[in-house]
């Protein structure tokens, strides 16, 4: 009985954030995650290269021990740098109850070298943002016909991003918008319309590193997202390095969540990381089931960032 009305409350949870998110479709926001710099060309495609040709996933469940809770999915590949260029593709899926939204990718990036050990890259993303309604999964009370759930449909909006890196060693500040069109589209069925609008969001990010004793160097880093009436989101994140081979982190988001992280680096040219928010939310109506984050990349050999390497050790 317990665990039948657990799953009710769950449901109600999940329907709730639904039908919020069908009545305010204009201004949807773009999926945060944890280990941003690891995901860096999903925001900011001038990132595409900066740390050699690769291949990643990631993995984010939120919201714990709620049914059909979000669940949000990313695919990264970069290519090797030729005449100072890179290229990439990115995938993001955002699933939460019947809906997945996401967005697909190909970013080109061009670096320069600006000063000693010093470049700036300069990006470029086209693609699209799609939306996906399965209204068959849906869990209603009644058969009858609904207006508002007949003029729901699925959209496909194109997506052009445009951003800006600049890496000095372990030091980083970037600025980019991912999509630059404020695309909509509206959809009229039996006097009932449905708006969908895909809002710019700005992001800031950047870092810095400090050496504290021989190979161990703490990383403050920080990523901020600004988007049309919708709350901004400013992260900070403090890290521990030892060797460019482990790096604890403890961050904090003011949307009052705590978060911790681990990330593995250079294992069989392997990084593995693992990361946990921890909802600080008081308030009766808030969820405040926790989050976990995975991310696994592949870095393919490249004798361009092993030269890299070698010079920031000097």
């Amino acid at each position: 009985m317990i665990r039948e009305m657990k799953t009710i409350k769950n449901r109600l949870y999940v329907s709730l954030v639904f039908l919020l998110t069908v009545m305010g479709v204009k201004g949807q926001q773009q999926p945060n995650f944890l280990f941003f710099e690891s995901n860096m060309s999903m925001i900011n495609p001038a990132y595409t290269g900066v740390q050699g040709p690769l291949l990643g996933v990631q993995y984010r469940t939120a919201w714990m021990g709620v049914d059909n809770a979000p669940r949000i999915a990313s695919l990264t590949y970069h290519t090797k740098e030729k005449n100072k260029a890179s290229w990439g593709f990115n995938f993001l899926s955002d699933k939460i109850y019947v809906e997945n939204q996401g967005a697909i990718s190909l970013d080109y990036s061009y670096k320069l070298n600006i000063a000693e050990n010093t470049t700036l890259n300069l990006g470029i993303k086209a693609g699209g943002v799609f939306n996906n309604i399965d209204l068959n999964a849906l869990e209603r009370v009644t058969t009858e016909n609904n207006a508002t759930l007949n003029a729901l449909s699925n959209y496909i909006n194109p997506l052009i991003g445009i951003g800006a890196y600049l890496n000095k060693g372990h030091n980083f500040f970037g600025i980019s918008i991912p999509n630059i069109l404020n695309s909509k589209r509206y959809k009229e069925v039996e006097g009932v319309q449905t708006t969908a609008t895909d809002r710019p969001h700005v992001y800031l990010s950047g870092g810095l590193n400090f050496k504290l004793y021989n190979e161990l160097s703490f990383r403050p880093v920080m990523l901020y997202r600004a988007v049309t009436a919708a709350p901004n989101l400013f992260t900070v994140m403090g890290k521990v390095n030892y060797k460019e081979q482990f790096e604890l982190g403890l961050g904090v988001t003011n949307n009052d969540y705590l978060s911790a992280s681990l990330l593995i680096m250079g294992y069989n040219q392997l990084d593995l990381g693992i990361g946990y928010e921890f909802s600080q939310r008081k308030g009766l109506s808030s969820l405040r089931e926790n989050t976990m984050e995975f991310v696994l990349r592949y870095r393919f050999r490249n004798s361009t960032q092993i030269e890299k390497k070698e010079a920031l050790k000097e």
